[in-house]
């Protein structure tokens, strides 16, 4: 294929535009959380654009929607895309940036003609962030055959809502389409970096050699609720006092273990009144690290606290968990040499975030492109990257996508 294409990234921004108007806060930023209306709203924007490209569209029975430019070969395909889902409070880029990137390249190389050696597949998946429905990056996995149709459409939010329920309420989302007849050798997902590192050390591109590990968990706390003033101290089993002792000594695991990443972030008790010893408290804790076996010994480390003798009953289950990884070679040098020649700036590095090349990993050779986040600021309405940034990821992921599929 031509190097000397080059991306519109007007329209590219233009697009990322229309998207977040799909769902769009008051406060600027983006709720378009999976298996909603909002949700097929904006895999909807991006099915038309796909078609308007000429491209394939195909639908599978959870809604992960793909578009394929046929290559002139049978060789292995080249997989390209990320999701559109967000978090509730969440900005216009995560996720976002790496589909309609992705359309961009293939729209680029379909106006112009060219016809890659391999077939190009995009692909946008759904619920990459679990937070209505777990697990996290469920599109992608469901796609790699770790989770079964029948566990996905099993799946239920906060309010016992399942997604099956949901895929036969919402026309349209879910379809009965395959990629059985599309072998698919590569998998590149352009993203925002999530983190400060590019930003602070006035980096253009994070070429990325890898995952590290997440382990999510929650933890229930059993007491007895009574009333605040009339109970002594020594006759209470105060599930929010025994709860609090915990998470201070998980707290403390990030010094036992380098590089560890331990977050409580949900907290919920009951009853949850000002003058009611709390009965039950459930809490999350999620660690992250990327080597696995220090991954582990956190893990080891969270159940002996949680086993410590106390006066409520503690109880804990696994989330989600996802092993590190290491992207491969191929796709790797393949972005550093994009990237090279392009002249960025660029730094390997290890991501800290969860993606769907994460999972994609199992099965393709696999690998991402970082570009800056604004202050390290995502997940939130005050997540920006540049104009010139995403025109310089666009770009080195354009570059990427032509070494591999002329491969």
């Amino acid at each position: 294929m031509s190097a000397k294409l080059v991306l519109q990234i007007e329209r590219l921004e233009q697009r990322l535009r229309d998207l977040a108007n799909m769902g769009a806060r008051l406060d600027g930023g983006v709720c378009r959380l999976a298996f909603t209306e909002v949700d097929l709203w904006g895999r909807s924007l991006m099915a038309d654009h796909l078609e308007q490209a000429g491209l394939e569209v195909r639908i599978d029975a959870i809604g992960n929607l793909f578009g394929i430019l046929r290559g002139s070969t049978d060789l292995p395909a080249v997989m390209i895309g990320s999701h559109t889902d967000t978090v509730a409070t969440g900005g216009r880029y995560d996720g976002a940036l790496g589909v309609v990137a992705a359309i961009e390249c293939v729209t680029r190389l379909s106006e112009s003609g060219v016809v890659p050696k391999r077939t190009i597949v995009v692909a946008s998946f759904v619920n990459e962030e679990g937070v209505r429905f777990m697990p996290d990056m469920m599109g992608s996995l469901y796609h790699s055959r770790a989770i079964s149709l029948q566990e996905v459409q099993a799946s239920t939010d906060g309010d016992g809502i399942s997604i099956g329920q949901e895929l036969g309420r919402i026309t349209g989302f879910a379809g009965a389409d395959t990629l059985d007849d599309t072998p698919i050798g590569f998998f590149l997902e352009l993203h925002i970096e999530q983190g400060p590192i590019l930003e602070d050390e006035n980096l253009q591109i994070g070429v990325v050699t890898g995952v590290q590990g997440l382990s999510w968990t929650e933890v229930m706390v059993q007491g007895a609720s009574n009333h605040a003033g009339t109970t002594p101290m020594e006759r209470r089993r105060d599930a929010g006092l025994v709860s609090g002792e915990l998470m201070a000594a998980l707290r403390q695991l990030p010094g036992e273990i380098g590089d560890l990443r331990l977050t409580i972030g949900s907290v919920t008790y009951h009853p949850n009144l000002v003058n009611v010893i709390a009965s039950q408290v459930t809490f999350t804790v999620d660690l992250r690290h990327p080597d696995p076996v220090k991954l582990r010994a956190a893990e080891a480390r969270m159940v002996e606290i949680l086993k410590l003798k106390s006066v409520c009953e503690v109880s804990y289950r696994s989330l989600a968990r996802v092993e590190p990884c290491l992207f491969s070679s191929n796709v790797v040098s393949a972005v550093q040499q994009a990237s090279d020649a392009l002249g960025y700036s660029s730094i390997k590095m290890i991501s800290g975030a969860g993606h769907d090349a994460q999972i994609l990993h199992s099965i393709y050779e696999a690998g991402m492109v970082f570009i800056p986040s604004r202050n390290g600021v995502s997940h939130s309405v005050e997540e920006y990257s540049t104009p010139q940034q995403v025109g310089a990821g666009a770009h080195v992921l354009f570059g990427a996508l032509q070494l591999l599929a002329d491969r």
